[in-house]
């Protein structure tokens, strides 16, 4: 997250964690699960769903999935690089970031990847090898081509409507998270600086969000209309909506800074903070631990 290292600091979410795959257990915010630790993983940058409702966490050192029916997790392609942004578009996961440093795939250009893509047969380059460090991407059921993403060498939204294949910068944008809403891919949403904002042209132009917490880190809610759950500067877990005149409830609290947050169409919030890689399916009331997080030494 380079590009983004100022507003980070600012809202105190910059820090270093090593992660550690445990066994699923129901939490609440002050238990602990039982773990089983293996050898610990730096840094969580992002979370996603994938169509089965398998948990995939971008790290370090790969991207991880967890199974949160049988409690299984693997390195996705079994392929260790700084899986920075992570996004799933329909069957496939695309994902950015910086090769391994022991990296002799030439699917993984240095410095910067660009996009690339894992299906059944594996890991591929998709488009901007060696260019481009995308630190969030995000995606859309509603338009399967239409990606957006937010590069690391220059403070704009990125698009692409081919899939990924070719992008285009639409508008200037110093942002830390975005999303795209489920049903209108038109709305798309930022947070900033200067707080939660919205756009209705597919992220050509955006403006404020009336009314709403400031956020740091957010997810389109599929179960709502122009639905957002989101982590606010405090840790305060916030549900809402960018429609006009929406209000915004609490739905628990972050352990910590949060990295990322993610939405499933059934209601399945994941997070990953301070506290671990955790799911609920209750609204936040508790919390099922699938990968524990320790202070990096």
């Amino acid at each position: 997250m380079r590009t983004h290292t100022r507003f980070l600091a600012t809202l105190g979410l910059a820090g270093a964690l090593a992660i550690t795959v445990t066994a699923c257990a129901a939490v609440t915010e002050d238990q602990a699960a039982p773990s089983a630790p293996t050898e610990p993983i730096q840094h969580v940058h992002d979370v996603a769903f994938d169509p089965v409702g398998a948990l995939l966490v971008g790290a370090h050192t790969g991207v991880y999935r967890a199974d949160l029916t049988g409690g299984e997790v693997s390195v996705v392609g079994g392929t260790a690089f700084d899986a920075m942004g992570l996004t799933v578009q329909g069957d496939s996961l695309l994902a950015s970031g910086h090769p391994g440093p022991e990296s002799d795939d030439a699917t993984f250009i240095a410095p910067n990847i660009g996009l690339v893509r894992h299906t059944e047969s594996g890991w591929e380059q998709v488009s901007l090898a060696g260019i481009t460090d995308f630190h969030m991407l995000a995606t859309t059921p509603a338009a399967p081509e239409f990606i957006l993403g937010l590069p690391s060498d220059r403070a704009v939204l990125a698009a692409s409507t081919d899939a990924g294949q070719t992008w285009v910068d639409l508008a200037a944008l110093t942002a830390r998270d975005i999303s795209i809403d489920t049903v209108q891919p038109d709305v798309v949403t930022a947070t900033t600086a200067d707080g939660l904002m919205v756009s209705r042209d597919g992220g050509a132009t955006f403006s404020p969000v009336q009314d709403a917490p400031v956020l740091v880190v957010i997810a389109a809610d599929p179960t709502v209309q122009e639905g957002i759950i989101g982590v606010g500067t405090d840790g305060t877990i916030w549900t809402g909506s960018t429609a006009p005149g929406s209000s915004w409830s609490t739905a628990g609290r972050a352990t910590g800074a949060a990295a990322a947050i993610a939405a499933a169409a059934d209601g399945t919030v994941a997070i990953a903070d301070e506290g671990g890689v955790r799911v609920t399916t209750d609204g936040g009331k508790t919390w099922q631990l699938v990968i524990e997080t320790e202070p990096a030494s």
